[in-house]
């Protein structure tokens, strides 16, 4: 977060705060908290973010929609030590880039935003209670029981707060000798100045004739006298910039406002208000972003298994040469019974297919009659042209998998907005990917109302019977799934002798009987597909009552003993277009 930003946001939360009373601290995401404070019979809150590139403070935005997290102990903690406690003060040392809330009872909370150094430290009377974040090089000085020392100070640069112009031009000329550029000296030699306010320094600078450090001394100045508010400079709104994928380099986060000639510039509402709608709005671009990145590598890796599996299956079907061969064996052995010659193992028949009537040697165990060998063979021919005939369709199917991939990548190459994103995770489920599953608390909470469950690491479908299938995903998942959410009377199934995903068909709302073929059929597919048995012809799925399934005690999570059951067997087969997912 830029220095100069943070510091009007600190004499803003220095203002509102002083005198409120602590009431939480909670956890949005594995980076993201807020903090609530109540003040004059109203709540103010601010959202923290410690994420490594980028970490910030400010009023947030809008809703939070992300999907809910578990807290870190840190969380508890400081929530426990902090909670009704009053604020004394919002401290800020001029060029670092951290604030410490000060409460009754000489604790403290200390948030540090430096990029890649993001945390939250509890002290008591100076010392270290707990911290949010241990690295290796923050061990020593996060210890609990140590004293607080904020982070050791870049080796490089010069506090500017307090110069006089003189001093900061001799700093500035001293490094224009060495041959360095205006903009890396402002931003680099002098601390706490930061890109944006180096940029605005320059080009006042430039429309004034003043020298820079004329500039920048008044600047500070005004800046430690709460003059100036940061803005942000927007082309377009930026929330709807983020749906619509726009939200790039044109909007910056300013310390102060710009010299007349600059298109939009935003004030949220104040300081935080501004930071927040504006590192908000990069988080959420940089997601979108991420996301349609993760759908591009999983798309290339579902074509490539795709195509791995055409030439697999095209393999197969190449057997059945093997089945003609077969075939003609035993017809040649019906035809030459009465002039076969056993040899051991073995029988000598004239070939009917040779033009020299060359015999033909067949494997013959001794006391086997040949017509029976003969009868062999032909079961033989009539499974393995049906086998070809099953890896023909199973390479076709995955043919037409790969072309429509294929699509979802060259679609892939134009997106950019939310709506590219989630219409192109429709058409992976669509093709069987597990994609795009997860909803944010909001959503979720409005299908609990409606009676649909929130069920994270399991997908939803419904079969053509109207049954609802689950699936777990993880070990964890099917652990989950079978022993914490399924009930004794639903149906479980599971790939007999393989590895794959715990499947549950739900009954027991329905009485407890058993579905109906047609879904433990479909139940069934899913259970192969999802599973190591997926690229087979064929599978067997065992089902049974979820009541004869036991853990393996002292196996890991997923594994499971199971009674008695029946087995189905099927062809593997993608989770139905139709998914429902909570």
């Amino acid at each position: 977060m830029d220095n100069l930003v943070l510091a009007s946001v600190v004499r803003e939360l220095a203002a509102a705060w002083t005198g409120a009373v602590f009431e939480e601290l909670r956890q949005d995401s594995g980076t993201r908290f807020r903090l609530r404070f109540a003040s004059g019979g109203s709540n103010a809150l601010i959202a923290v973010s410690v994420r490594a590139e980028a970490p910030w403070i400010g009023s947030p935005s809008r809703r939070w929609e992300g999907p809910r997290w578990s807290p870190d102990p840190f969380v508890g903690v400081a929530s426990r030590a902090l909670a009704g406690r009053r604020v004394e003060r919002v401290l800020k040392l001029p060029v670092e880039r951290s604030l410490t809330i000060g409460f009754t009872g000489d604790l403290a909370l200390v948030v540090e935003l430096a990029p890649h150094g993001g945390n939250l430290v509890l002290l008591e009377e100076g010392r270290v209670v707990a911290a949010l974040r241990k690295s290796r090089a923050t061990a020593s000085r996060l210890a609990a029981g140590a004293v607080y020392q904020p982070r050791p100070s870049p080796p490089r640069g010069v506090d500017p707060f307090g110069l006089s112009a003189e001093e900061i031009d001799a700093i500035v000329a001293a490094s224009r000798r060495a041959g360095e550029p205006d903009l890396e000296i402002l931003r680099r030699d002098l601390r706490g100045v930061g890109t944006e306010g180096a940029s605005l320094v320059l080009a006042e600078a430039e429309a004034s004739g003043e020298t820079l450090g004329t500039v920048l001394e008044r600047r500070l100045a005004r800046a430690a006298a709460g003059e100036g508010r940061p803005c942000l400079v927007a082309p377009e709104r930026p929330w709807e910039a983020v749906t619509r994928g726009s939200f790039d380099a044109r909007f910056r986060l300013l310390p102060w406002e710009p010299l007349p000639g600059v298109t939009v510039v935003v004030d949220a509402g104040g300081p935080a208000a501004t930071a927040g709608l504006y590192h908000e709005c990069a988080e959420a671009a940089e997601q979108l972003g991420a996301r349609l990145r993760s759908l591009a590598g999983l798309t290339r890796a579902e074509a490539s298994r795709a195509e791995a599996g055409e030439r697999r299956a095209r393999e197969d079907a190449s057997g059945f040469a093997r089945g003609q061969e077969l075939g003609r064996k035993a017809e040649a052995l019906l035809a030459g019974l009465s002039r076969a010659s056993r040899r051991g193992a073995s029988v000598l028949v004239p070939d009917p297919y040779a033009p020299d009537g060359e015999p033909v040697e067949i494997e013959a165990p001794p006391g086997v009659p040949l017509t029976r060998i003969a009868e062999d063979l032909f079961g033989k021919q009539r499974r393995a042209r049906r086998g070809a005939e099953a890896a023909a369709r199973r390479a076709e199917a995955m043919r037409a998998r790969s072309e429509a991939l294929g699509g979802v990548l060259v679609r892939l190459e134009g997106a950019a907005s939310e709506a590219d994103a989630s219409e192109i995770e429709s058409a992976l489920r669509a093709l069987g990917v597990p994609v795009g599953l997860a909803r944010s608390a909001r959503q979720a909470r409005a299908q609990v109302a409606v009676g649909r469950p929130s069920l994270p690491g399991v997908r939803v479908v419904t079969s053509r019977d109207g049954f609802t299938i689950l699936v777990g995903q993880t070990g964890r998942d099917n652990d989950r799934l079978t022993f914490k959410i399924a009930a004794p009377e639903d149906v479980w199934l599971h790939a007999s002798g393989v590895p794959g995903a715990h499947v549950v068909i739900r009954t027991a709302e329905r009485g407890g009987a058993v579905p109906p073929r047609a879904t433990l059929e479909e139940a069934a597919r899913l259970a192969a597909w999802f599973s190591d048995a997926r690229g087979n012809a064929v599978a067997d799925v065992q089902w049974t009552r979820r009541k004869n399934v036991r853990r393996a005690r002292g196996a890991a999570p997923g594994t499971v003993l199971v009674k008695r059951f029946e087995v189905l067997r099927v062809r593997p087969g993608p989770i139905d277009p139709r998914e429902g997912v909570p």
